[in-house]
């Protein structure tokens, strides 16, 4: 019985075993099958994917843009690094300079602070586009601080011919020696007197500090105060003559600092013989004192007012923060639209040359003052010689000295060298061709090179540049329009706190556009009740001040040819009689205007006068059209401000061109800029005197130049936290083609010449007389619509492998 129930177990675990060496032979063939399964799957994917993207390629096309640096670079190319290379080297050998290695300056040594190419003189550079003649050479205009000499001067030079100098000479128009009190601020005198500043009010004001502001200048943990430039307090204001003195804030270290400011501020006096730095007046919550001293003095005995004012906590949500905060208003996420280039850029670039739909025009960046363009042509004609920004002025109104005295001309911070960085896909379209700038500064052994300064692309804007309907078929039955596609160039500045983001934009019918516009932080200071006249409370103790933003462009105006008149069309009211009318005597009012030739250049200064409208034209009177008139452009300036400031008081005369929204002078090569990197110091005796532009000389029949100023008054509301958002803060002008005389239906062209353009669209009736067969769609460009992918935005990728484009990663000094 055992004997067969042991025979029974076994062929149980016979049986088992088998069982169980089934299940797992099933178990590994579904495994396999499974797998099999997947990979056909992602087989089929693959193929799918790869069908998808031969179906729906990358957008692409033949492209024509060559941005390296040229070995033969145009008349208005920036310095390249062999002209640069070839400049110092020639600098440091003129044993009369006595120039001192660049990083190792300090204010009483002499040193090269900028340097940037020379545009050589109109007639010259005419003379070899046009003419064939000889190409002009190049020459470097080169600032020196001769903090070496007694006095010390400023010292402007022309150095050429580049790459190989072998001169150096006056620059033309400009004084011989600049008073060294006028200068730009400089990283050793700032550095300098911010050190001087901080370690002084460690050591006299410590309990002040402390108890008023709850932070310290010095081992001050997560509760850091700093001091700050305020303003430059120019000698016209302090009525010092030599004087070199600059308002200092104190502000508490916070992300961003510029929105943190604290009612205490210093008044230094910066002596250019002695090197030395003087406290002139200090400022602490609303009361003026002489010394830090007799603030100290009086703190402790508590004849002085004390203010507390707790420091804050910083995180996330701090107002100040550009981190993203606050409630969703998009639920889930979808992604942004975005305009791609089907066919690839339409646009050429050679070096700094730009080639798109009949325009033709030169870019570069000017140091001191920013972007300019050059030869602008379409349809191989010149509209103008030069376009470019001159100057940004922003004047501000306050109580405390932090917002009474600044009246920034932001020349002398070096406008170009301000550009840096541009992001795609946020700057400027991801599509865009992105372009860098290089500059000679006052840290820099050779060539410094900032990354994406510029950026060109086409954008289309939204709505037609024509359009008209003919709905009824007793109007014709037809629809035809244009897409409003436009090339522009862009560049961005951020000077501490302001953000200014400038545009030429070029239209398919012969229209340019200049467009300023303002963004970043606003220049803010202590809330109190004095403040209230001059602006709003805006968030806890932070008040945001009236202020005034101008812009000033240089506009060098060539209607075929540089042989122009400037006329106005002045639009006047008028009155007839109503021969119609049921009344005895009646009269129908309405407007007409006349026009009127300028002949002088204080006839062409224009003040805007609301009761008298005016329309601005330029033309040549020996070029004229089929029908025996001249042509003209008009120049339109919807950015037009009133500036406010008496006239030729305090740092009003270095403006002295925003007394005007245009004023058209006679060239002039000693004419060159409306401003100078000096006009924030040198008000009384301005270096560069634009009311001397304008006087009695001739402006009938002669090269002219158009001086353009756009501006605008800002009352901060709390909106403009953290930041301005730039709706209703552009500023545009515009040149367009236009018809001198009434009555005529031509303009400077004889039509519309976007007329020519493949992009328009015409929707007819296939027959007038039987609507009911339906409408003929015709497109000039390929019938079947193209579809392809954008190319990705790899910048984000680039930033985490490259540092110092976005923010400076300590490998070199820049302008301050």
């Amino acid at each position: 019985m055992a004997y067969e129930m042991l025979l029974a177990n076994t062929d149980v675990d016979k049986y088992r075993r088998s069982t169980e060496r089934w299940r797992l032979l099933a178990f590994v063939l579904l495994l396999c099958v499974l797998g099999l399964l997947v990979g056909i799957i992602i087989i089929s994917f693959v193929k799918d994917k790869q069908l998808q993207d031969q179906m729906t390629p990358t957008c692409s096309g033949k492209e024509d843009i060559n941005l390296e640096e040229p070995s033969d670079p145009s008349v208005f190319h920036d310095l390249t690094a062999v002209e640069v290379g070839g400049l110092i080297k020639y600098l440091h050998s003129q044993r009369s300079l006595n120039l001192v290695d660049p990083s190792k300056a300090r204010v009483n040594n002499s040193y090269v602070y900028l340097a940037e190419i020379y545009v050589p003189p109109k007639m010259k550079v005419l003379d070899y586009l046009d003419n064939n003649g000889v190409k002009p050479e190049r020459e470097a205009m080169v600032t020196i601080f001769r903090g070496d000499k007694r006095p010390p001067v400023v010292e402007e030079y022309l150095v050429g011919p580049l790459p190989k100098p072998n001169y150096l000479k006056e620059v033309p128009g400009r004084r011989k020696d600049i008073p060294f009190n006028l200068r730009p601020l400089t990283g050793p005198e700032v550095t300098a007197e911010i050190t001087f500043l901080e370690e002084t009010i460690h050591q006299t004001l410590y309990d002040l500090v402390l108890e008023s502001f709850g932070g310290k200048l010095r081992d001050c943990g997560d509760k850091c105060l700093i001091m700050q430039v305020s303003t430059p307090f120019s000698p016209a204001v302090s009525g010092v003559p030599l004087g070199r003195k600059t308002w200092f804030t104190m502000l508490r270290n916070i992300d961003f600092f510029i929105l943190h400011p604290l009612d205490f501020a210093v008044l230094v006096n910066f002596y250019q013989d002695t090197q030395n730095v003087e406290v002139e007046a200090v400022w602490y919550n609303g009361q003026s004192f002489s010394t830090f001293e007799e603030l100290a003095t009086g703190y402790a005995d508590g004849s002085v007012e004390k203010i507390k004012v707790p420091y804050p906590v910083e995180n996330d949500n701090t107002f100040s923060s550009l981190k993203r905060r606050g409630p969703e208003f998009q639920e889930g996420f979808k992604r942004d639209p975005i305009q791609f280039e089907p066919d690839g850029k339409r646009y050429k670039i050679h070096h700094n040359h730009v080639e798109y739909m009949g325009w033709q025009f030169y870019y570069r960046m000017a140091t001191v003052s920013g972007p300019q363009i050059y030869d602008i042509r379409f349809l191989n004609e010149r509209i103008a010689f030069e376009i470019s920004l001159q100057e940004i002025v922003v004047l501000y109104s306050g109580f405390k000295p932090d917002q009474m005295f600044p009246n920034f001309f932001d020349s002398f911070m070096l406008i170009g060298s301000q550009d840096k960085g541009l992001v795609p896909g946020i700057d400027c379209p991801a599509h865009a061709t992105f372009m860098d700038t290089s500059f000679v500064l006052e840290s820099s052994k050779e060539l410094v090179t900032f990354k994406n300064t510029f950026c060109l692309f086409e954008q289309n804007t939204g709505y037609p540049l024509r359009r008209h309907q003919s709905y009824s078929t007793d109007y014709g039955g037809y629809f035809e329009g244009m897409p409003n596609v436009v090339l522009t160039l862009r560049s961005a500045f951020t000077v501490v706190n302001y953000d200014y983001i400038f545009d030429f934009i070029f239209y398919q019918n012969g229209v340019v556009e200049v467009r300023a516009v303002s963004t970043g932080y606003i220049l803010a200071t202590f809330h109190t009740k004095q403040e209230e006249p001059y602006g709003a409370q805006v968030h806890d103790q932070i008040n945001g001040n009236l202020h005034t933003h101008l812009f000033n462009f240089k506009v060098d105006i060539d209607i075929k040819g540089k042989t122009n008149r400037f006329a106005t069309w002045d639009i006047t009211p008028s009155s007839r009689p109503n021969d119609y009318s049921a009344v005895q005597n009646a009269q129908y009012h309405m407007t007409n205007y006349s026009r009127q030739v300028k002949q002088t250049e204080e006839d062409g200064a224009y003040k805007f006068n609301f009761q008298a409208p005016k329309y601005l034209l330029f033309y040549n009177e020996q070029e004229k059209n089929a029908y025996g008139n001249p042509k003209a452009y008009r120049l339109v300036n919807n950015g037009m401000v009133k500036q406010l400031f008496a006239e030729n008081e305090g740092n009003e005369p270095a403006a002295s061109w925003a007394r005007y929204q245009v004023a058209v002078t006679q060239y002039k090569e000693s004419e060159r800029r409306s401003s100078s990197a000096y006009a924030y110091m040198d008000s009384s005796d301005p270096v560069v005197q634009f009311q001397r532009f304008i006087n009695n000389e001739s402006i009938e029949d002669q090269d002219l130049v158009a001086w353009v100023t756009m501006g605008l008054h800002h009352i901060p509301h709390t909106e403009d936290l953290p930041v301005t958002p730039s709706p209703g803060m552009g500023l545009t002008f515009y040149l367009l083609p236009y018809n001198y005389f009434y009555l005529l239906p031509y303009n400077y062209f004889p039509e519309d010449p976007a007329m020519a353009s493949k992009s328009s669209v015409r929707i007819e009736l296939k027959d007038k007389s039987k609507p009911q067969d339906g409408v003929r769609v015709i497109k000039y460009g390929p019938e079947e619509e193209k579809q392809c992918v954008a190319k990705k935005n790899s910048y984000f990728d680039m930033l985490k492998k490259t540092s110092g484009v976005i923010v400076d990663d300590g490998s070199g000094s820049t302008a301050i």
